[in-house]
């Protein structure tokens, strides 16, 4: 005979230990991030770590639920995580606050983050760039900020964030008003050491260890930025170069990004292994990433389709199917029960990758 008393016991004990105020699940945070983000598998792994640490209360109150800098060259994927993070907490990918230092080059822009000082136009406004909806957040969701290219801003602009760092606060100049961020997520990025690394690489014809890379970014990072800047920043990630593998699960991204978009007109569109393959081989700059293959993706796929569609009629534009013919992507109407999704190719490497002297 089970007992009321016995089964309160198993109910209790059923709970979890430790109730969150926050709605969101870092392992399904973790999900979306791998689906999306290629190739920064360690990155995501600390991320999805730090997230629990928020999800679970533990961190200090006094500051930012976390502050991380992210390293890395361009189009490695930093800022498309702040925004796969931004879409998993918020169901909206641009529900951020984005700062973009590479305009705030000029001593006199850090009136940009805390606002003009008393008796200059706009002090009484307390006019500043943070979105102060995208700060706070919710009391189940945080908010969420995104200092992008943070090495291009001047060292009075940078010196204006120790505060946001340290005490998860910003006063703005008139003294009239504070911002809080102790209930934000705050991300910044820069490729400071991204161009030493690849001159090393053009130069010796040789490939960095992740080891190697990591400390060559670490060392740009301390020879431009105060040690005081860095001591108030959570963690640094440093994302690693893209590689010829990675390739077909970008291309495969792209185009789930383009049928989404396609959806509203139903339509949608497959590409078959030949025309994949034709999209990988026709490689990728390493210097500029992922963008590189966006362009090859645009000159490959989405300049032939768009000639399709505005040619064929209406009734040929639901179900599109590509395949490669003579070096290029040809596009046919097709049968629902004929379309479904089919094998990835393998990423063919060229004979001889591009070099950038």
């Amino acid at each position: 005979m089970v007992f009321i008393t016995d089964k309160l016991e198993q109910n209790r004990r059923a709970q979890p230990l430790c109730t969150s105020r926050f709605v969101f699940d870092p392992s399904e945070i973790e999900g979306a991030l791998r689906a999306r983000i290629i190739g920064q598998d360690e990155t995501i792994t600390r991320f999805k770590r730090q997230l629990s640490v928020v999800k679970a209360g533990l961190q200090d109150d006094r500051k930012p639920l976390l502050s991380t800098l992210f390293l890395g060259s361009t189009g490695v994927g930093k800022t498309e995580f702040v925004r796969t993070v931004a879409k998993a907490i918020h169901g909206n990918s641009e529900a951020f606050c984005r700062i973009d230092m590479n305009t705030l080059s000029q001593s006199h822009y850090s009136a940009a983050i805390t606002g003009a000082p008393p008796g200059y136009v706009g002090s009484k406004e307390n006019y500043s760039l943070f979105n102060e909806d995208h700060i706070a957040g919710t009391s189940t969701r945080p908010g969420i900020v995104l200092f992008d290219e943070i090495e291009k801003a001047s060292a009075e602009v940078v010196r204006s964030l120790m505060n946001i760092l340290d005490s998860g606060s910003l006063t703005l100049a008139s003294g009239q008003k504070t911002l809080k961020f102790n209930n934000t997520l705050i991300f910044m990025t820069s490729n400071i050491g991204a161009i030493k690394t690849k001159t090393f690489i053009s130069k010796a014809r040789q490939s960095f260890s992740q080891k190697s890379r990591k400390a060559t970014f670490i060392r740009a990072l301390e020879r431009h930025f105060d040690p005081e800047f860095i001591n108030r920043i959570g963690s640094v990630n440093c994302f690693n170069d893209l590689s010829m593998t990675s390739i077909p699960d970008i291309i495969e991204n792209l185009e789930a990004e383009l049928n989404q978009r396609l959806k509203a007109r139903n339509i949608a569109i497959e590409l078959d292994p030949s025309a994949r393959t034709l999209v990988c081989s026709a490689g990728f700059n390493k210097r500029y990433g992922a963008r590189d293959i966006q362009r090859q993706f645009q000159a490959l796929v989405l300049e032939p389709l768009a000639q399709f569609l505005l040619s064929a009629a209406d009734d040929q534009c639901r179900f599109i199917f590509g395949s490669a013919t003579a070096n290029k992507i040809t596009f046919q109407p097709t049968l629902l029960n004929e379309f479904s999704r089919t094998s990835k190719p393998v990423a063919s490497r060229p004979s001889q990758e591009k070099t950038h002297d």
